[in-house]
């Protein structure tokens, strides 16, 4: 269950295809909140926003 409704595997995906079709100069990341007000973690937003820049990377460099 996610909240945008698409998997992790889906935006990396997403990510990889847009850098290698489009080629864009720079990816912007939002923070990602690991805790919020209501008491709601994930200790893997830091990991997801790792392996998006990566596959960022890799795209764009196809």
């Amino acid at each position: 269950m996610t909240p945008v409704g698409i998997t992790a595997t889906q935006a990396r995906q997403y990510v990889s295809f847009a850098a290698a079709d489009t080629k864009p100069a720079y990816f912007h990341i939002c923070e990602g909140a690991t805790r919020l007000n209501d008491g709601r973690t994930d200790a893997t937003s830091g990991k997801l926003i790792s392996y998006l820049v990566s596959d960022f990377i890799k795209g764009n460099s196809i």
